[in-house]
């Protein structure tokens, strides 16, 4: 590539730097306030999203509070209604099993009955051994733990164990002695004695439970299981934890899931280390019967468990000594995934005083739903959508199981005693309101998002018009100058040659001019009046398209005579700069109907611009066939050649390849193919180029082939191209 083309190059790419960041400038000005919009408008969304979401919840919140104090009317009524009852039962004196049957069919809410008697309860001196055994053993416990863990002193801990043995008759506490005696010795690493100790237990308080409502026979279980394993006795140690795992399940009701999670843990945590034990040989069948209890799932609690619950709960009330009063207490949580309330009432002793005894109750909640929730539903008038129910603090369904399709929207704390639940309404369908959200945001952003692509387009668009425009503005600005020097070249030939003739006939020996070099002067003004016409003509066919107004005068011919008229007439002009043709027009190429002035002129600008850009090789070949009913004509040159990136514009309006107009391949006016194209076209034919940067171009013209047979039925397309633009 030349200096002159790298000056073109450096031209295009300036005015491409300009317009993209005229681009860019237009729009960042459009898209940073879309961009805004967009995002105001989305945060409007979201924030009416949340407001509606509020509003709808604090509705909700507003009906859970009816709700409630509906229950809350409901949940008194009962309450009063079992006070009354169990007063009865008190003033009575009525404490048998058949009093409580009795009160338990008369209300089907109650699913069992318990009657408890407070330790040492019937004689003063066996209430104040309990309660003076009771505290002797929690001040040597203390003791004990503070030796133990504090100072390390494990024999004064033993010590302190062993004198509670010897000042306290009362079993739980004597159970509880033995097995803070047999850890010390466990530490001691005394597992003869420890081993001793736990048997004992499991022997004599294998029912007794300690202050936490645990068997004592689980831990002795487990503890012997230890020893044995410190000792050696592996074998020994797996029969154990088998008799612990099956004593575990089979009372499994009678505990909680936290004590049998904990023992079943520790339970296969020692068998695991266990069973690798060289001294086995059946490790296998031990691992079989262990996975086979392990998959077994605890049992639901039983009555037992309940007992339990309430005797803790009156041993408590009479340790603290604890004043009588006339009212219901609860005791409510969910274990092994089953709610449970139990409702109790105190006995008084004799004194009316202290806590003699306690009268429970375990509440049928399924009974408890169908009175209370369809009640619910009538009183508040509620939709099927709308559904209840109670849960713990922990959100745990009281009464029944949500669906799966229902959606817990508003919480709301009982009023006491009932307090530790909370009513819950639930809605049907909950993803329907979302849904709708969803639907209304996904709406709204999408309208967004074609609203800011409709501006980015249309931005896109205005300045791709705006481009052209310009573009359009530059190619006739060029227009301008190239027809202003276009026309001046010919005139000032003309002229200067005109001045030349006029001075050589007013000298004396103006009868000496040479009739050869008048031909010459002569020769020269036609040629240039010629292309100065056919500038003219240019001009004025341009602007005759540009209006659809061009006629073209359609009569039939036989195209290789217009073909060789037109080489003919300018093989003069091509052989006077040097230029050698070779003209291969196929003979009885058939007649055709086209305008002949109109494609002499197609062939001639082809031809000057085949001479215009050659200059090293100046050769032009131009073949006339015929194939597949088609007329075609191919004009080729060996000049300059066309770049790539420039061959789809040549045929624009007004583009030039070479736009300078100091360059010696300067000419023309950037009309020229483009007005042969239209040509060509209103022919129903069409104009090609192929070009190979310095090696020279192809121009092919390809028009149908109309003959005299065809006229009983002519294109419809001549009336068309008589206008086409």
């Amino acid at each position: 590539m030349g200096l002159s083309g790298f000056w073109v190059r450096l031209n295009k790419l300036r005015q491409r730097r300009g317009e993209l960041r005229m681009a860019l400038i237009f729009l960042s000005l459009i898209l940073v306030p879309s961009g805004l919009l967009a995002y105001l408008s989305w945060r409007a969304l979201e924030s009416e999203k949340s407001l509606s979401r509020e509003r709808l919840q604090e509705s909700y919140r507003q009906f859970a509070v009816l709700a409630a104090r509906s229950f809350d009317e409901e949940l008194a009524a009962l309450e009063r209604q079992w006070s009354a009852r169990v007063k009865e039962l008190i003033k009575g004196e009525v404490r048998s099993r058949d009093s409580l049957a009795t009160f338990m069919a008369h209300d089907s809410l109650v699913a069992t009955s318990f009657l408890l008697a407070a330790p040492g309860a019937g004689a003063a001196a066996h209430e104040e051994t309990f309660l003076r055994e009771h505290l002797l053993f929690a001040e040597l416990a203390e003791t004990g733990d503070k030796l133990e863990y504090n100072t390390g002193d494990l024999p004064g801990a033993l010590a302190a164990y062993r004198k509670i043995l010897a000042h306290v008759s009362n079993r739980q506490l004597r159970g509880m002695a033995e097995c803070y005696i047999g850890r010390v010795q466990q530490k001691l690493g005394d597992w003869e004695n420890a081993l001793a100790t736990f048997q004992n237990v499991l022997t004599e308080y294998a029912e007794v439970r300690d202050l936490d409502n645990m068997y004592l026979r689980f831990l002795a279980r487990f503890q012997i299981a230890s020893c044995q394993e410190s000792l050696g006795r592996d074998r020994e140690a797996l029969e154990t934890l088998l008799h612990m795992q099956q004593e575990l399940w089979e009372r499994s009701g009678a505990i909680s899931a936290q004590q049998y999670s904990y023992f079943h843990e520790q339970n296969q945590l020692l068998a695991t280390r266990l069973l690798v034990s060289p001294q086995l040989d059946e490790a296998e069948s031990y691992r079989a019967q262990f996975q086979e209890w392990a998959s077994r799932e605890k049992k639901r609690v039983s009555q037992h468990y309940f007992a339990q619950l309430l005797e803790a709960e009156l041993n408590k009330f009479t340790l603290e000594r604890r004043r009588h009063r006339a009212r219901f207490r609860y005791l409510s949580d969910v274990t092994a995934e089953e709610p449970f309330l139990l409702a109790y009432h105190f006995m008084p002793d004799a004194s009316g005083i202290y806590v003699a005894g306690l009268l429970g109750f375990e509440i049928n909640l399924e009974q408890l739903r169908r009175r209370l929730l369809p009640k619910l539903v009538r009183d508040l008038k509620t939709s099927a959508r709308v559904k209840f129910d109670l849960v713990n603090a922990r959100h745990e369904p009281v009464l029944g199981q949500p669906e799966s399709k229902q959606r817990l929207v508003a919480t709301q704390a009982l009023a006491a005693p009932f307090d530790f639940w909370q009513l819950a309404v639930y809605l049907d369908e909950p993803d329907r309101w979302a849904r709708r959200w969803d639907f209304r945001t996904t709406l709204g952003l999408w309208l967004i998002a074609l609203l800011l692509l409709s501006i980015v387009l249309g931005a896109v668009w205005f300045l791709r018009r705006a481009a052209h425009e310009a573009y359009l503005s530059r190619m006739k600005s060029n227009f301008v100058s190239n027809v202003s020097h276009e026309f001046r070249t010919p005139l000032a030939s003309i002229k200067m040659l005109a001045e030349l003739m006029e001075m050589q006939i007013a000298e004396p020996a103006a009868a000496a001019l040479d009739r050869n070099k008048a031909r010459q002067y002569l020769g020269v003004i036609r040629r240039e009046c010629d292309r100065l016409t056919r500038l003219i003509e240019n001009v004025l066919d341009f602007a005759k398209i540009e209006r659809g107004v061009k006629q073209y005068r359609f009569e039939y011919e036989e195209p290789g005579a217009v073909l060789l008229g037109a080489l003919e007439a300018f093989r003069p002009h091509a052989e006077a700069q040097g230029f050698r043709f070779e003209i291969d027009i196929a003979p009885n190429l058939p007649e055709t109907r086209w305008d002949a002035d109109a494609m002499t002129q197609v062939l001639l600008n082809l031809l000057s611009n085949a001479v215009k850009y050659s200059e090293a090789e100046k050769e032009i070949r131009v073949r006339g066939y015929c194939a597949q009913n088609r007329l075609m004509v191919e004009v080729t040159d060996r000049g300059a050649g066309i770049a790539a990136e420039d061959l789809p514009k040549i045929f624009e309006d007004f583009y030039r390849v070479d736009q300078r107009l100091s360059t010696n391949k300067q000419g023309g006016m950037g009309l020229g193919l483009t007005l042969a194209r239209h040509i060509v076209r209103a022919h129903g034919g069409e104009l090609t180029a192929q070009s190979v940067l310095g090696q020279g171009s192809t121009f092919t013209i390809s028009l149908p082939v109309t003959s005299m047979e065809d006229e009983a039925s002519p294109a419809p397309r001549e009336a068309a191209a008589a206008t086409q633009t």
